[in-house]
Order: C-alpha cells, then structure tokens, then sequence
C-alpha cells in the first residue's frame, strides 16, 4: 500500500508539537496514537515508538498521526497534565483538517497517561469517534501519594521540564490531576471505547480497567494474559485494535 509521510503543523498555547501523518491513498479512517508519561530509561534499540505504531495503522488502511504532546521529546514547553488535554484536542483538530480526511471518523488509540487525557478531552467536546485506551489510569492515586512527589517523578522517572513557580510550590499544578480523572469523565463520553489492559501491568493494576468498563457507557474490556504495561509492543494488540475498529467505525 502506498503511503505518504506528512508534516503536520500544531500549535498550542502558543507550543509548536512534534507530530506527523501517514496518508495512505484511500484511507478507512483516521487513527491519532497518544503517548503517555515518558521515560527517562534509553529506549530499545528495536522500538520505533509512537511514529511506528502510526506507519503499522497507516499500513492497514488509517490516516494515522502521531504527536509529541508539551515537554516530551521533540515538543517544547512545560509539563501540565492540563495542557497535555489541550494538546490533545489541537492535534484530533488538526488531523480532521489534513487534506483528504474530510468526512473520515476518528479513533484515538491512547497508552497510559495519554488515554486518561483522550478521555477527559472527548467528555470536553474533541470530535472523536471512538476511543482505544492501552493501559490506561482510572485515578491517578498510584502515580503520586503527595505533590513533592509527583514534581520528583515528573522531573526525574519522565525527565519533563515544569515551571519554576511549580517547583517552588506544586500544589495549584497538582491539583490540575484531580480534574483529569478517567473513571470521573467516562460516564460522560458517548463514542464506542475499547478497553485494554495486561494481566501482569506493574505501573497501572488491572483493577484499573475493571473500573473504566464498569463506568463506560459503550465499553469493550480486553484483559491479555500475562501482557505488561507497553501494549503497543506486545504481540497482536495492533491487530486486535484493528478489528475492533474495523467493527466500530468503518
């Protein structure tokens, strides 16, 4: 299948992001792939990240897009798990305005952190379609018990910069966590959402999951045995996202 590789303009908050697009010729729909809190640790050598798990969907048929959301990799900024919301909706804006994607539906395929943000900006109104949320957060009580702590994970474990007045007094910037509670926005989203969670997810317990299909309006719960916490690189989660889609929105 032929597909071309795009640039893809985004701007928020004034914040240019990294991202891109893959366009195949005729393209089935559009998927958007979210990242969720990065990692200081080198990556494997063999792992293209989120830009290679957009070519796999580009390569079934999928617009697909990828981005680097504010502070992360290629992506300037400051670190805020609100702003990661805005992020988020200006790059879904931006890939329904590529050209040849008028008309096509929208799945955001969104890992950890990131479908907890796809979740708060689809209940804020985000023109999406579907959602598929890999290892995604209900709360966020097991990332942080205090503020100071969260500051040492965010700046340390996912090397993020944040704002002076945040180190200084993290409190306000903390508290924007207790507004982006997946389990809290899910009652309000409407669209079709695929669930994925590993049996053996060491950062975010699978109970987690059990929590968002209970609260999902539309959900779908896949529990893979023995599966850890980086879905996107175990062995057929690309396919089995691609027949869900396949079934929900084409």
């Amino acid at each position: 299948m032929n597909v071309q590789s795009r640039s893809l303009a985004v701007l928020c908050d004034g914040l240019r992001l990294s991202c891109g697009a893959y366009v195949p010729e005729e393209p089935k729909g559009i998927v958007v792939a979210l990242h969720g809190i990065p990692s200081v640790a080198p990556p494997d050598a063999d792992d293209e990240g989120y830009p290679g798990l957009a070519r796999r969907f580009a390569a079934e048929g999928w617009l697909s897009v990828w981005a680097d959301m504010r502070a992360t990799r290629g992506s300037p900024g400051l670190f805020s798990i609100e702003g990661w919301v805005r992020d988020a909706r200006a790059v879904i804006d931006a890939a329904r305005a590529i050209d040849g994607a008028a008309g096509l539906r929208v799945a955001v395929v969104a890992s950890s952190a990131g479908g907890a943000v796809s979740v708060e900006a689809t209940k804020r109104g985000a023109p999406v379609d579907a959602l598929v949320l890999l290892a995604a957060p209900a709360t966020w009580i097991s990332f942080a018990g205090t503020p100071e702590e969260a500051v040492r994970r965010i700046t340390e474990e996912a090397g993020m910069a944040l704002a002076e007045d945040v180190l200084a007094d993290p409190g306000e910037w903390a508290e924007e966590f207790d507004s982006v509670v997946a389990e809290k926005a899910m009652v309000s989203v409407q669209v079709p959402v695929m669930i994925v969670h590993g049996s053996a997810d060491d950062v975010v317990p699978v109970d987690h999951a059990y929590r968002l299909a209970d609260r999902a309006r539309r959900g779908e719960l896949f529990v893979l045995e023995g599966a850890a916490h980086q879905l996107r690189r175990e062995p057929g989660v690309v396919e089995l996202v691609l027949d869900w889609l396949s079934r929900r929105i084409t």
